[in-house]
């Protein structure tokens, strides 16, 4: 089978295994109405995280890291009201400290992949409408070397009628172990999604355990909607 169809949108989900080991903070940090932040890493929230998120409300963070270095920004949590288009709750990242380069927007339970400014500066800021719903977002940000961007750093959202992505390193090297990809693909409304492979290499096992893309329908990453999970070196 060369290709898939489904209701639009699509999430896709590359997990590659690695070992990783668990650390508690010794406490929780109390997310407020936007910031400056600076340093090597840190995290934001939306106000009141994990509590439901105010109406009415315009919060923006303004992230600094090391001269030299660049900001990569990974969600660790999104629960914003949910709309194909992002235009009630939402949260918009920003290359630099102004609103003129947005990287992405950002609504419902979708978790993009790690999302990477271009020099030492990025904002986020969030926007609600007069009706809450959801329990906000938590990202935790960290500075990289600008060479790190093109080996580590992927997925997104895809709203084009057509396109095409690929895992970090294709086709020159193996994509990195302990890598989640996630790519959001939108199609415009009443019309179907069609994914082909054109070429697929994924470590190979009976049950697809350890390194796998899975092929969701619609916009969330859940089991109940999951179209089929793959691995090996045949393309789906």
């Amino acid at each position: 089978m060369r290709g898939a169809n489904a209701w639009a949108p699509l999430c896709l989900l590359l997990a590659a295994a690695t070992q990783l080991s668990r650390q508690q903070s010794p406490e929780r940090p109390v997310f407020t109405c936007g910031g400056i932040l600076t340093g090597e890493s840190g995290f934001i929230g939306s106000e009141g995280f994990p509590g439901v998120y105010p109406p009415n409300s315009k919060c923006t963070w303004k992230i600094t890291v090391p001269e030299g270095k660049v900001v990569v920004l990974n969600f660790r949590f999104i629960d914003l009201e949910s709309d194909n288009l992002c235009r009630y709750d939402f949260v918009d990242v920003y290359n630099g400290h102004a609103n003129g380069q947005r990287i992405g927007r950002f609504c419902g339970t979708f978790r993009p992949g790690a999302l990477v400014s271009s020099s030492n500066k990025m904002m986020v800021q969030m926007i609600s409408d007069t009706n809450t719903a959801g329990n906000g977002f938590m990202a935790m940000f960290s500075a990289a070397e600008p060479n790190e961007r093109g080996d580590q750093y992927c997925g997104g959202r895809l709203d084009r009628p057509s396109g095409s992505f690929k895992t970090p390193n294709w086709p020159d090297r193996d994509y990195p172990a302990g890598v989640t990809c996630v790519w959001h693909i939108v199609a415009p409304k009443n019309q179907l999604i069609e994914l082909k492979f054109e070429k697929f290499d994924v470590e190979r096992d009976n049950y697809c355990r350890y390194d796998y893309m899975a092929v969701f329908n619609g916009g969330e990453i859940n089991d109940a909607e999951r179209i089929g999970k793959y691995c090996g070196d045949s393309p789906p």
